[in-house]
């Protein structure tokens, strides 16, 4: 009987050392666009974060200022500054119902407070007639405020969002009643810049939306 042996065939140590090579190369080709999505998606992430607070303390503003009356726009050095009943930063402050002022270029003496009075339409949020609710911009401490007469100053933005710029402009705010020659509808255009202050680029965000009074304005 005759017996027939095969060869067996492996890997030389160059070609060992070709194939590790090859392997090192696409493995790290892999992990550096691993690390570049990663990248990618924490800053997307960081993006939606200030975008969505932008976008919500716009909605929140933009469905309470639609709707009301008496548009009072201002800006002030410093918080209790302005005549009595129209302190419209001063915490606590009760102010008058009655008064209309226009911002046509917004905070036009860069000064560290600006912002908007109204008087809600109804009661609803308030719980008394006349009561006037007011959005602004705290330029010391980058943050945006709500508060109602008499009451203190709410921050309407997260903490980590800095706000490092918020513009008022309003128009045609005194009512066809005052006999001042307006006779079209207020319209109220807010701006926003912003940025995350965990972000190391300092990438500002802005966001800007304009509203039409509803109510008559009359």
């Amino acid at each position: 009987m005759k017996y027939t042996h095969q060869k067996q065939f492996g890997f030389t140590l160059v070609e060992m050392v070709v194939s590790l090579g090859v392997f090192s190369i696409v493995v790290t080709i892999a992990v550096g666009a691993l690390l570049v999505l990663i990248g990618s998606n924490d800053q997307l992430q960081k993006e939606q974060s200030v975008m969505t607070n932008l976008s919500f303390a716009v909605d929140s503003m933009t469905r309470e200022i639609r709707t009301g009356i008496n548009y009072f726009c201002d800006s002030r050095p410093n918080k209790n500054a302005g005549p009595n009943g129209e302190k419209i930063f001063q915490d606590g402050e009760v102010l008058d119902p009655e008064p209309t002022q226009d911002c046509v270029n917004g905070n036009s003496s860069n000064r560290d407070y600006h912002g908007i009075s109204f008087v809600e339409g109804g009661r609803s949020i308030t719980g008394a007639d006349d009561t006037r609710i007011v959005y602004f911009y705290d330029r010391t401490d980058g943050k945006l405020y709500r508060r109602i007469s008499g009451q203190n100053a709410q921050s309407i933005v997260s903490s980590g969002i800095y706000i490092t710029d918020a513009e008022f402009y309003v128009q045609e705010s005194a009512p066809l009643t005052a006999g001042v020659g307006e006779h079209d509808q207020a319209s109220v255009t807010i701006f926003i810049e912003a940025r995350d202050e965990n972000d190391p680029t300092n990438k500002a965000y802005q966001i800007q939306t304009t509203i039409s009074q509803r109510a008559l304005d009359i």
